[in-house]
């Protein structure tokens, strides 16, 4: 598999969080989706940078979601 991060790859990632309604971490989403972890890390960076997904700490682990309305 290609170590690209792909619009699409973006889009599925995004609408696997809308999905779930919740707090996950890399390993849920690289798991869900059943995709390299590695690959999944650089493109939830790269969404997180675009303000399309957010950081945040929870119980000193740190989870990805999708920003408040």
């Amino acid at each position: 598999m290609s170590d690209e991060v792909t619009e699409e790859l973006k889009t599925q990632i995004v609408e696997f969080f809308k999905q779930k309604g919740k707090m996950m971490t890399h390993r849920d989403v690289a798991g869900g989706l059943g995709l390299d972890q590695k690959l999944v890390k650089k493109a939830l960076t790269e969404l997180v940078n675009a303000g399309t997904l957010e950081f945040t700490s929870f119980g000193g682990a740190t989870f990805i979601k999708l920003p408040e309305a």
